[in-house]
């Protein structure tokens, strides 16, 4: 169901197409076609508006998720429906950099327009509204590719993660979380960026494996994995952290540190004053 600031903006475009086309024959003196530009790009508007409402639609998962698609669709590029990414991909492919283009061919033809045959107008308000109307696509065109760039942004933010990801992502990570070098859109960045360590500081922390022979002293922690809640086992990786010396599984604590820079039980930093804390 439409909105109600949808409803005006396709009825007053509706509106403004049926009175071009009613005036249709008084632009035939005009230097250049500029009638024509308007009714393309009113018509552009209206499906720019369509578009999106109809790939929000198929991307929410209820009612309540509507609003949040109609946000989220333009600036995720990793929708799993096959229509949702047709039309973002339309949109930012096709829609968009013809719009632009289109617009720039309005502004040289009005302009021509304006200098050579004003009289060709049907009114002086015709005129006045053109000029206005050639903002109001340029403000949108603004808009749409400040919003393009933030999508562009997520994006990069997304196959930097899913880089990281699957430098340590191996049999033991998989066997325990599943492939997780996969993510399904920036909604599943794992955090801010820059916010845990790189891979190479994570594969320079210790490492051990815990001896089958005897028990394995743990400190004053108890023998399971606080991050997966299960016990840790004789022939298993483990990771003890510098500084405190808690134990984790280590493909468990590893995904851990991609998001976070410090400890999940003590929150002590692997990092101090800037400075990498000793590893032995």
């Amino acid at each position: 169901m439409l909105s109600r600031n949808d409803s005006i903006l396709l009825a007053s475009l509706v509106y403004s197409c049926v009175d071009l086309l009613c005036e249709w024959h008084t632009f035939s003196t005009c230097c250049r076609p500029v009638h024509h530009w308007l009714l393309v790009s009113y018509v552009c508007v209206i499906g720019f508006r369509v578009t999106h409402l109809l790939g929000a639609r198929a991307t929410a998962s209820g009612s309540e998720g509507v609003a949040t698609a109609e946000r989220d669709f333009l600036l995720a590029l990793r929708h799993k429906g096959v229509l949702p990414r047709l039309l973002v991909s339309f949109t930012w492919g096709i829609a968009l950099p013809f719009f632009a283009l289109w617009t720039l061919l309005g502004t040289f033809w009005l302009w021509r327009v304006v200098h050579e045959t004003p009289q060709c107008m049907p009114s002086a308000t015709q005129l006045w509204f053109s000029g206005f109307w050639l903002a109001l696509c340029y403000l949108w065109i603004i808009l749409h590719g400040a919003l393009g760039a933030v999508a562009w942004v997520l994006e990069r933010r997304v196959r930097r993660a899913e880089a990281d990801l699957r430098e340590i992502e191996d049999e033991d990570v998989v066997s325990r979380w599943g492939h997780v070098s996969s993510l399904t859109g920036y909604q599943a960045l794992p955090g801010p960026v820059d916010a845990g360590l790189a891979p190479s500081e994570i594969r320079a922390l210790p490492c051990e494996i815990i001896p089958a022979e005897r028990e394995v002293e743990l400190g004053k922690d108890a023998p399971e994995c606080p991050i997966c809640i299960c016990e840790l086992q004789p022939g298993e990786q483990i990771r003890r952290l510098p500084g405190c010396s808690h134990s984790f599984h280590r493909s468990c604590i590893d995904l851990w540190l991609l998001r976070h820079a410090d400890c999940p039980l003590c929150k002590r930093p692997i990092c101090n004053g800037g400075e990498k804390a000793k590893i032995v």
